[in-house]
């Protein structure tokens, strides 16, 4: 049994699915087959493991009054990708540490770290915050990287390959006060099937990830044991009918492992709704729209990520 657990404020069962491949931008594309990532991901143990616990981390957070969302590109200070950050009000006026969510763009985001690197502001929540639509019930800070590596498969951010994001975690983790019992993974498309390459490539002891949440996205067909103690929540249009298909997959395997897995997956399906599932999905509109036949959206994502917790 792996020594890692999640500590859950209120009773409450976790979720995952998702859906698809390719797009990130508006004109969407057909969603491609994406073949399975096979790339491997060194372990370690950070002797992840549950306490009783409470929001108090996050009340003790000074308000977020209006933040700053900067562009920092490829190489500086070391950074491995160009990436978006979003810092709340009050972030610069204190010592301590906060949430952090790590988003993953669509394909269409790509670009080379630098010259291109706002076109991640082109969809999902840097787009929200860049627009000023984007509201927490707690402070949290937003880093979203964009991929600019032409390796492994083009329809996932990362190519296949987990360790991308795992160092790129490590990396943030040096440069911003962040809460490590707080890291929390999102992404659309192309960004969500990075979502699912992570939780299916690295074993939940190394992974830093309290909770994650694939949008529309292609559902892995494998490694349910090694994220099977993490919350998971998928969400995909049920129109877009590759990722809603692989999505319910996994969870229903996910969820059917013996041993249970710590948390059940969640999956929320649109009835009606193509690829851009993400829309409602990040803003909160959908909420109370999802299928009844599977799991009801019935509170905004930062909030369900907010009742998870590891300690580390």
């Amino acid at each position: 049994m792996k020594n890692l657990r999640k500590t859950i404020f209120v009773p409450f069962f976790v979720a995952g699915l998702l859906s698809l491949s390719a797009c990130g931008d508006e004109s969407l594309d057909p969603t491609p087959v994406v073949t399975e990532a096979t790339t491997t991901v060194e372990t370690e143990n950070i002797n992840a493991r549950s306490t009783t616990s409470s929001y108090s981390d996050l009340t003790a957070l000074p308000p977020d009054t209006g933040g700053t969302q900067k562009a920092v590109t490829l190489g500086t200070n070391g950074t491995p990708f160009g990436y978006y950050a979003y810092t709340p009000g009050g972030y610069s006026s204190n010592t301590q540490k906060y949430p952090v969510l790590i988003f993953l763009h669509g394909k269409s985001e790509r670009g080379d770290g630098k010259t291109t690197l706002s076109r991640v502001l082109n969809q999902g929540i840097p787009k929200m915050i860049a627009n000023k639509t984007w509201k927490t019930s707690y402070p949290m800070i937003v880093i979203s990287p964009q991929f600019h590596l032409s390796v492994g498969n083009s329809n996932n951010w990362g190519g296949g390959d987990a360790n991308y994001l795992k160092n790129f975690i490590k990396y943030i983790i040096t440069k911003y006060r962040i809460n490590p019992s707080r890291i929390y993974l999102t992404g659309l498309s192309h960004g969500g099937n990075g979502v699912w390459d992570y939780i299916s490539l690295v074993d939940d002891a190394s992974s830093y990830i309290a909770a994650a949440a694939p949008v529309a996205s292609y559902g892995a067909r494998k490694g349910y044991k090694m994220h099977d103690e993490t919350p998971i929540w998928a969400f995909v249009g049920e129109s877009d009918v590759t990722n809603f298909n692989t999505s319910k997959a996994f969870v229903t395997n996910y969820n059917a492992q013996s041993p249970a897995p710590l948390y059940k997956a969640k999956l929320s399906g649109f009835i009606g709704v193509g690829h851009d599932c993400w829309t409602r999905t990040y803003s909160g509109s959908g909420i109370g729209t999802a299928n009844p036949l599977y799991d009801a959206f019935n509170q905004k994502l930062t909030d369900w990520m907010f009742k998870y917790k590891r300690t580390n």
